[in-house]
């Protein structure tokens, strides 16, 4: 399937929901367990509890005991083989290696950063109920009129020029085959794919414009990924989402929007209010400046040019 239909805000907002994957949640634990406790000894080091929850965190909810404790004891080996490993490269002094000590200090880092984002961020994202419900009015082709379509498509290696040419005739065209014969006459790459897709599936600017066209209708359009697309609608059917089973996928889809806004306005506040210094060859990086020209070789002295002169007649 090509990028553009898996990276679409839309898929982003309803791929899980429209699909019926369950929310993910983390197992159920023990009422006795607590972080501080030890699940596993290894050697003289220990696994605590919170290090195998933080392990199956990211598990679908609604599975049997039978497949919790399953994904318990596929997270108990996995922290035991990574003990077993990181005591032999402390015993081989890899802990002091500069290189791991760098990358050790950039993952300790990126922690950090996301812990912030999350913990101080992530809370002043969460949307209103009139938020969600607005969103949910707003986009009726991903919900109470979303449609599914059945789809012939073209991916085509374009030049600027030429795509504008093939969006100026496509639309007089009847099928993709017509459209196919006169980019070959014109030698102008393409690819053919057919299947179903979601209106989730589709990029949101597009959506509404895929939705009215007629059956066999074309539409030449270009996508974040920057390859010229030509769809045809061979049928389509209408599946509506209720807003109760939307309102959950469109408020994470609402938080992670805002999140982002909100950590790029942060983190330009920080950068106005903080001292930021490059140094070096960094400060002509950071600016956009050229590289300065090399300096051009020095031209050779009149004795040494009358030498090489010499040495020439004597060959």
């Amino acid at each position: 399937m090509p990028n553009y239909w898996k990276s679409g805000a839309a898929r982003a907002l309803l791929g899980m929901a429209l699909l019926g994957v369950a929310v993910l949640t983390g197992c159920n634990k023990g009422a006795s367990d607590t972080p501080t406790q030890t699940a596993v000894k290894v050697n003289k080091d220990e696994i605590t509890v919170l290090e195998v929850n933080e392990q199956l965190s990211r598990l679908p909810g609604g599975l049997s005991q039978e497949q919790i404790d399953q994904a318990k004891r596929n997270a108990l080996e996995s922290l035991v083989h990574r003990k077993l490993l990181v005591q032999q490269a402390i015993e081989q002094k890899l802990d002091r290696d500069p290189a791991v000590l760098a990358a050790l200090e950039g993952s300790r880092e990126n922690i950090l950063a996301q812990a912030y984002v999350t913990r101080v961020i992530t809370p002043q994202a969460k949307p209103s109920e009139q938020e969600i419900h607005q969103y949910y009015v707003d986009n009726p082709d991903l919900f109470s009129q979303r449609k599914i379509f059945r789809v012939n498509e073209f991916t085509i290696g374009a030049s600027a020029d030429q795509a504008r040419e093939i969006q100026a005739v496509a639309p007089s065209m009847s099928t993709l085959d017509q459209l196919g014969k006169w980019l070959g006459d014109r030698r102008i790459p393409f690819a053919f794919e057919g299947g179903v897709r979601n209106a989730e599936q589709l990029p949101l600017q597009i959506l509404p414009k895929v939705a009215s066209l007629r059956k066999n209708e074309i539409l030449v359009f270009l996508p974040p990924d920057g390859r010229l697309r030509a769809v045809q609608v061979l049928d389509s059917a209408v599946q509506p989402v209720e807003e109760k089973r939307a309102a959950p996928v469109i408020e994470g889809y609402l938080t992670n929007t805002k999140r982002e806004k909100l950590a790029a306005e942060e983190v330009l506040r920080l950068q106005k209010s903080g001292r930021i210094e490059y140094l070096g060859e960094y400060a002509r990086i950071a600016a956009g400046t050229p590289a300065p020209a090399p300096a051009p070789a020095p031209a050779p002295a009149a004795g040494d040019a009358s030498k090489e002169k010499g040495i020439s007649g004597l060959k």
